[in-house]
């Protein structure tokens, strides 16, 4: 079994993209045709991810959907294909089962930060989303206290709407919602593993 993905020596197509292998220990995205390897999300951002995607799902209208680690394709050449944690589509786009949804179909998008992808999520992808024209972006810090930062698209960039710990009241995709970011993170223990993902077992054991 392969440890790792092979990195080309060229900019990928979208039809070379999606022809790769998939890679237990590796979430692949391309950037502007680059293709970029990270380790996959620990523990407690899988906990949170999943938990908001059944949150949103519970509050939002049967015309949306709530997805969650799907793959976006933004507008442009060479092509960028991002991961985000959650996204939310009209249920249409769902019914038509494409291979990847686009950034003209995403409503909201969202990035849980945790370890090192602060700044892809504050900078790289906040750009990229902005300027691909997504019309929402909430960025959650897994950071103790847990805080979720919003921002609506005005102009071509994003406007920071503020960032909240607790129970968080806002819009998504024009509907009101509610985010209990300790009741999302209630798995997490007095004790942090190593890499400030994976939460530690009462007994100190790390789980398996």
């Amino acid at each position: 079994m392969m440890s790792g993905p092979s990195f080309p020596d060229h900019l990928l197509t979208v039809d070379e993209w999606a022809t790769l292998p998939e890679y237990e220990r590796y979430r692949l995205e391309l950037c502007e045709g680059v293709l970029v390897a990270s380790p996959h999300p620990g523990y407690l951002h899988q906990h949170v991810t999943f938990a908001l995607v059944d949150a949103l799902a519970g509050q939002l209208p049967r015309e949306l959907s709530v997805l969650g680690d799907v793959e976006v394709l933004l507008p442009g050449e060479p092509p960028t294909v991002r991961c985000p944690d959650v996204i939310v589509v009209d249920r249409a786009l769902v019914e038509a089962d494409p291979d990847r949804a686009t950034a003209a179909d995403v409503r909201l998008v969202v990035e849980v930060t945790t370890g090192g992808s602060g700044r892809t999520d504050r900078v790289t992808k906040f750009s990229e989303y902005a300027e691909s024209g997504i019309p929402q972006y909430w960025i959650v810090d897994l950071t103790e206290p847990a805080v979720l930062a919003a921002f609506t698209l005005e102009n071509g960039w994003y406007r920071f709407d503020g960032e909240q710990a607790g129970t968080v009241r806002l819009s998504a995709a024009g509907h009101d919602v509610t985010v209990d970011l300790e009741e999302l993170t209630a798995v997490r223990t007095d004790t942090r593993g190593a890499t400030g993902d994976a939460p530690v077992e009462p007994g100190g054991g790390s789980p398996r």
